[in-house]
């Protein structure tokens, strides 16, 4: 980037921010929530021990297919259509508790946190779109006007 005689770039030079909070956000969620889902698949195999239904080798199949998809969706939240994949995660993660019951209470939480984060960062970039704006037009408005060739 070049820089005119005053130092500071031409505002048609400076870079608008990427909107990188709301996936850095949505990634560390979608990680927090990878570890919930392998924590829930041991709760799982405990409680599916002595009960018929799910086996045992389905249990750390589903479940560690699901920490894998949490994993996967958390590397996809900077590409279009990210955030629609974890969104869908959120409702997987409350249906565990067909298997575990308390996982619909924890989903359910995980879910609202997740909107939450998806909000907040979504402000955040839009904030810093702004401050990257307000800030071009200030440094326009300041440099002093070009003396032209000498004569």
């Amino acid at each position: 980037m070049s820089e005119p005689a005053g130092g500071s770039p031409a505002p048609e030079e400076l870079e608008v921010p990427p909107p990188v909070m709301t996936a850095r956000l949505a990634a560390t969620v979608l990680l927090m929530e990878a570890l919930l889902a392998f924590f829930a698949t041991l709760v799982a195999f405990a409680l599916v021990a002595g009960q018929g239904g799910l086996g045992r080798g389905q249990v750390w199949v589903v479940g560690l297919a699901l920490a894998l998809a949490f994993l996967v969706a958390a590397g996809l939240v900077r590409r279009p259509g990210g955030l629609v994949v974890g969104t869908v995660l959120q409702g997987v993660l409350i249906a565990t508790g067909v298997v575990v019951p308390a996982m619909f209470l924890v989903g359910a939480l995980f879910a609202g946190l997740w909107l939450w984060i998806v909000s907040v960062g979504r402000r955040i970039d839009a904030d810093r779109r702004r401050w990257a704006r307000d800030l071009a037009a200030q440094q326009a408005r300041s440099r002093p006007p070009d003396p032209g060739p000498p004569a």
